[in-house]
């Protein structure tokens, strides 16, 4: 693993999600990232996404404990959604009519490259397609 890895939405579900068939692994990967100092990233498109898909009354006390941690973690960096990023995000996703990848994916995709980061905590096959490793895959 590099340096910096980017932090997608499936890895925080399925760390918190005992139920999610990647959670030990997830919680693996999140042993060894923390034991080789490797800083998360992440943006905040991703933090609206993961309070979306946690929104349920159920996993709500599960997004908001994780949104907090991921707030206060100095190791998890996040991104900014700017103008700019989402406007680059749209451009990308405008122009990838082949594939079926969200605005989301894109704007991560985008601050990927602009950041030079790699490998992503993610099962998400989008990111394999984009470049990316994906590290729960």
């Amino acid at each position: 693993m590099k340096d910096n890895v980017f932090l997608d939405t499936a890895f925080v579900i399925a760390s918190a999600i005992e139920s999610d068939a990647y959670h030990e692994k997830a919680l693996e990967l999140l042993k060894e990232i923390r034991a080789l100092g490797i800083q998360m990233v992440t943006t905040h498109a991703i933090v609206l996404e993961i309070g979306n898909a946690l929104a349920r009354l159920r996993y709500r006390s599960l997004a908001i404990a994780a949104l907090d941690s991921m707030e206060t973690d100095d190791k998890v960096k996040i991104i900014p959604l700017t103008e700019d990023l989402l406007e680059t995000g749209y451009k990308l996703f405008r122009s990838r009519t082949d594939k079926e990848w969200g605005l989301v994916d894109c704007v991560s995709f985008v601050a990927m490259k602009q950041l030079g980061i790699t490998e992503a905590l993610t099962t998400d096959q989008h990111f394999q397609q984009a470049g990316f490793a994906a590290l729960l895959r």
